[in-house]
């Protein structure tokens, strides 16, 4: 005669092999920095998820048409640098996320959805200027904060990454400065720090740092500007960032500097004709996006500004 199964053994193993490999799952699945990314990217999807009009990107409750406005749903942890954020973009409005007892600014945009004007979407804050009369000889506008990368805008070209028509990249920092003698926008950029996104299959797993520089006081596009590399940094990951738009010397002796920091290195340069300056200030956030969706996280953010009168 043959023996019945012993159903009970085996239901009791059954429960202590699920309850091993349950542990097991939930200790490796625990929220870490590493794991950084798929929390944010589930917090900052989940609440996009309404109607769009038009079949663009364009959502209903992000359509700011003011441009210019504070955040209103608790504490802004960005004010510091300055409470007015510059949003012309109807992708998202900007928002935060608390993660491991951290708030973060969430700046998100996403190609083509500039509605205030022509120019590329940005979601952006500014330090207050400094200007003529107070860019004497150790005179500086400087910014601190921590930046964390999700991803960055990008398009497939047949260019170089240090090529300037090489459209893809986000924005997520500039130094600023109006100049005498004219020439270029009224309002120009002296370097913009941009992110260019490395793939491993479809997800941006790193990012190359440039600095796009002028050649000339009011240099644009492909002529009169270039890319320099700086640094790789790895998706999600939580960098410091310190950019300082500055004045040394007098006479034909003065510099004027923008000095990145980024980590624990840093990444000097002197800008041109700075006899010809009139003005310093900078800017953070996420701007520019030819193709794609970008989302730069900064927290810990602070200004700076010294005046020394000539």
């Amino acid at each position: 005669m043959k023996n019945k199964p012993n159903l009970l053994g085996s239901t009791l193993l059954t429960l202590i092999l699920f309850s091993i490999l349950n542990i097991s799952c939930s200790s490796e699945n625990e929220i870490n920095e590493l794991e950084f990314q798929n929390e944010a990217n589930k917090t900052s999807t989940d609440f996009l998820v309404v109607k769009a009009t038009n079949d663009s990107k364009c959502y209903d409750i992000f359509k700011n048409p003011n441009r210019e406005y504070k955040y209103s749903s608790g504490n802004d942890v960005n004010k510091a640098v300055n409470d007015i954020i510059d949003d012309r973009t109807c992708f998202a409005d900007y928002s935060q996320t608390t993660f491991n007892g951290r708030t973060y600014g969430i700046y998100q945009i996403a190609s083509g959805t500039n509605h205030i004007d022509d120019l590329q979407p940005r979601m952006e804050r500014s330090t207050p200027a400094i200007n003529t009369g107070d860019l004497g000889d150790g005179s500086f506008v400087r910014f601190t904060g921590y930046v964390t990368i999700k991803r960055a805008g990008h398009v497939s070209d047949s260019f170089e990454r240090d090529d300037m028509r090489d459209k893809a990249g986000t924005y997520i920092a500039q130094a600023k400065g109006k100049h005498s003698g004219g020439g270029g926008s009224a309002d120009p950029a002296i370097c913009l720090i941009v992110a260019k996104p490395r793939f491993s299959g479809t997800k941006q797993v790193s990012f190359d740092i440039y600095r796009e520089e002028i050649k000339e006081r009011g240099g644009s596009g492909v002529t009169g500007r270039q890319l320099v590399f700086l640094t790789n940094i790895p998706a999600n990951t939580r960098k410091f960032f310190r950019m300082e738009n500055g004045f040394k010397g007098t006479g034909n002796n003065r510099k004027h500097y923008v000095n990145v920091r980024i980590g624990g290195t840093d990444y000097n340069w002197n800008v041109p004709s700075p006899n010809r300056a009139l003005q310093a200030k900078i800017r953070f956030g996420a701007y520019r996006c030819h193709g794609g969706e970008a989302e730069i996280l900064w927290d810990n953010v602070n200004k700076i500004l010294k005046k020394v009168p000539e």
